[in-house]
């Protein structure tokens, strides 16, 4: 036989159910907010993307004649450890040229950057140390990134050499020069 709740008991029954109610209303108020805050954090993100391609659009003829120009002059290799041994073998002569002291010269393997970007181009460097006049070795060195030879410089700290007996300044330099050349695929 079911017992007949009391005055007070109902009042608590009604406050407890209340109080789980408001409980639960707050727990989806809160689950709504957080997914719309996500969602207004997607549309945003997406509208940027829209804006970025709509610019990559308006420079659609610029970025195809750049790649039409790669296209045309991005010099090609059948080995890339032949093109690597003549990179170092043209900074042997600069340097001689020059008269700068290659001091240390080391191949350099495949980087993840260059393996990343395999589809797009192949990539050789070499690592070397000059020692020379400072005034001779920067101007070399300005003459070194290029577009149309297809280099740049990756890595380049200088120092000047402390201990130097020459009346002219002398820098120490250790420099990681890289080539590029056209993926196997346009080959």
């Amino acid at each position: 036989m079911p017992l007949a709740l009391t005055q007070r008991e109902k009042k608590l029954l009604t406050a407890c159910i209340g109080a789980l109610l408001l409980m639960a209303t707050f727990i989806m108020l809160k689950q709504f907010l957080d997914r719309r805050t996500a969602v207004l954090a997607k549309i945003s993100a997406l509208e940027n993307e829209k804006r970025e391609n709509e610019g990559y659009l308006a420079d659609r003829e610029f970025w195809e004649k750049r790649a039409e120009w790669l296209n045309q002059n991005m010099p090609s290799t059948e080995s890339l450890g032949t093109a690597q041994a003549q990179l170092l073998e043209e900074i042997q002569n600069v340097a001689l040229d020059y008269q700068l002291q290659v001091q240390k010269q080391q191949l350099l393997p495949d980087s993840a950057d260059a393996k990343a970007n395999a589809a797009v181009y192949r990539e050789v460097a070499v690592e070397v140390r000059l020692r020379g006049d400072q005034s001779t070795l920067l101007g070399w060195l300005a003459t070194l990134q290029s577009p149309e030879l297809f280099q740049a410089i990756k890595q380049l700290e200088l120092e000047i050499d402390a201990r130097a007996k020459e009346k002219t300044p002398q820098v120490l330099c250790n420099l990681v020069l890289a080539r590029w050349f056209k993926p196997e695929t346009g080959l």
